[in-house]
């Protein structure tokens, strides 16, 4: 058995995402970034979801330090709020986790549609003499796209279905198609801090987008210095 000692905190929300977004999209090295974004039709704004806005949103931060591998990790948890059929029911979850180890860091995005407990966290893969390939797990396309004061365009990006129930981003890798690394559409996401994300192709049985404003989530990040560049 591990021994991880970890600490859980509920973290306050508050702060308008117009304000916070309208300083930094100015920033002269987010103007490559931009290009990109595309106004709302009419008003030129993005229109968050009514639901998405007036609910309360729970973030969660859990700290630990792996007692095998020696990982530090950071993961803060956004919850968005539950079903009122199903008040018990385990809400969608967009999380963020931060790793680092003897000075390399990583940012893993994960995300659920509901019905899926937290699994914590997972140590990375370790090759050894009778295990030399980390474990492959099946691809599902999502398209994300960022909303504040603009709109970006939609991205459809590779990501992994974990034994768990969650999806985890691919980041860049020989066994990933994906390009664009997390830390990568961070940048969209501070800029415009509304992540709406959902199934490229949703079947029948799949649920409908989510909408995550992740404005209280940014500001713990830049509290926690091993979630910096």
């Amino acid at each position: 058995m591990r021994r991880v000692k970890s600490r859980t905190a509920s973290l306050p929300l508050s702060g308008s995402v117009f304000e916070s977004v309208l300083g930094s999209v100015l920033r002269p090295a987010l103007a490559s970034v931009l290009l990109s974004f595309i106004p709302l039709a009419g008003t030129g704004f993005a229109q968050a979801d009514p639901a998405a806005t007036s609910a309360t949103k729970v973030l969660q931060r859990v700290e630990a330090i792996d007692s095998v591998t020696g990982v530090h990790s950071v993961r803060l948890l956004l919850s968005l709020p539950g079903v009122e059929a199903d008040p018990n029911a385990e809400p969608p979850r967009f999380t963020v986790e931060c790793q680092e180890l003897k000075g390399n860091r990583e940012l893993l995005w994960f995300v659920s549609f509901g019905g899926i407990g937290d699994p914590g966290f997972v140590a990375p893969f370790v090759a050894s003499q009778s295990n030399l390939f980390p474990p492959q797990y099946p691809a599902v396309n999502l398209k994300m796209s960022f909303e504040g004061y603009l709109k970006s365009k939609p991205f459809t990006r590779s990501w992994s279905a974990l034994p768990s129930g969650e999806l985890r981003y691919r980041n860049p890798g020989m066994s990933s198609p994906n390009m664009d690394s997390t830390r990568y559409f961070m940048t969209f996401l501070n800029s415009l801090p509304g992540l709406r994300i959902g199934y490229a192709k949703p079947g029948k049985a799949q649920p409908g987008d989510l909408f995550f404003p992740t404005q209280p989530l940014l500001d713990a990040l830049r509290k926690t210095p091993i979630c910096l560049p």
